[in-house]
């Protein structure tokens, strides 16, 4: 399968799904991932917290620590994405070139206002794509007027210890949110999410839509 996962900034992915295209590069489908923003991030009292080069430097080791090597990053501005034509047409652009079987991408009701953008412009892009799945946002961005659904789960026991090391990779990020305790509640939240299904670890996502299909090597 063809796997491509749009997010707005380094460390989206890698929070939201990591451990599951981690199982899909070792099953030796194909991952691609077009991030839209350089991820640089400002305080509100305007002080730096990263700069664009630690983000991209900090996001292309955790993807590749998943087996992660085709990635594209736009210029798109952090904090604010639109759901706009032009970021339509970026994401357009790639999916028309990649060809995905399979579409990830934020929950349209995440609180982050860059995310929302970033979901309904693949949600455009992708108007004529058989199979979308949105990420279960984390905390704070979790936080919202309309729940998340969990409808599709991967177990991740084979890769949990991959999502984690790449988490660790965004050291500005693990700073910033709070070290070990940041890793732990996203570890906490996957092994919430395989107990729902008799597993260790589990990420879960909602489906947008799906198409079934029976090819004996469509299984992650």
């Amino acid at each position: 399968m063809r796997i491509l996962v749009v997010g707005a900034h380094l460390d989206d992915i890698e929070l939201a799904a990591g451990g599951t295209l981690a199982k899909a590069v070792k099953n030796s489908h194909t991952v691609k991932v077009l991030i839209m923003s350089k991820s640089g991030y400002t305080n509100k009292d305007g002080r730096v917290q990263r700069s664009d080069e630690t983000a991209v430097k900090e996001g292309v080791e955790a993807l590749n620590t998943l087996g992660i090597t085709d990635i594209t990053i736009l210029d798109f501005e952090t904090k604010d994405i639109p759901f706009r034509s032009d970021v339509v047409n970026a994401i357009d652009l790639v999916m028309s070139e990649f060809d995905p079987d399979i579409v990830f991408t934020h929950h349209p009701f995440d609180t982050h206002q860059a995310h929302e953008g970033v979901a309904k412009a693949t949600i455009a892009a992708a108007r004529r794509r058989n199979t979308l799945y949105f990420f279960e946002p984390i905390a704070p961005s979790g936080r919202s007027y309309v729940a998340f659904r969990p409808q599709m789960y991967v177990d991740i026991e084979e890769t949990i210890d991959l999502k984690i090391e790449s988490l660790k990779c965004h050291r500005s990020e693990y700073n910033k949110f709070g070290g070990e305790n940041w890793v732990e509640g996203v570890k906490c939240r996957c092994g919430f999410r395989g107990y729902e299904i008799g597993k260790k670890y589990a990420e879960a996502f909602e489906v947008l839509r799906e198409e079934l299909s029976f090819s004996k090597n469509s299984k992650l």
